[in-house]
């Protein structure tokens, strides 16, 4: 009986010594709801609006996204924002976001999501869907995106 108790406290010890710390939960679901927010506010912000005086709120000074075979860094989406001020006058994008899948690590967060784009410009409006994944980090508290790779979905 001494040797089965010996066992069973040693095997108990075990087991807890090698239990992962736990990650607080509701961190998690505050942490992604706020890089969702940065999502969100890119979008709108730089996507839609081509504000590129706001690139450094929402990226890493080394941010890179993967857009159709290029690499874009925040140099080439601030100049791709003065030629679409110009091209696109007159038209409104509106984004939306299905967040799919959620995952942390430390003071990294990568998540992967649909993106869907109307845009409208007088009478006539289209759509668009991207599949998209980031990766977030947090820089003195704030959460940035640092990577983001976009796929082009064809509606059919």
């Amino acid at each position: 009986m001494k040797f089965f108790n010996i066992l069973l406290s040693t095997t108990l010890l075990f087991i807890l010594g090698c239990k992962q710390p736990e990650t607080n939960s509701n961190d998690n679901t505050k942490d992604f709801k706020a890089v969702e927010h940065v999502v969100q506010g890119v979008f709108d912000d730089v996507w839609s609006d081509k504000k590129s005086e706001l690139l450094s709120t929402y990226h890493t000074d080394d941010f890179i996204l993967l857009e159709h075979g290029e690499v874009w860094t925040n140099d080439t989406i601030a100049n791709w924002c003065k030629r679409a001020k110009v091209r696109d006058q007159g038209m409104k994008r509106t984004n939306s976001f299905d967040f799919f899948k959620a995952k942390r690590e430390g003071n990294k967060i990568w998540m992967a999501y649909h993106n869907y784009a109307t845009f409208k410009k007088d009478t006539i409006t289209s759509k668009a869907q991207w599949l998209e994944s980031i990766v977030a980090v947090k820089q003195d508290s704030i959460w940035k995106l640092e990577l983001m790779h976009s796929t082009y979905v064809n509606q059919h």
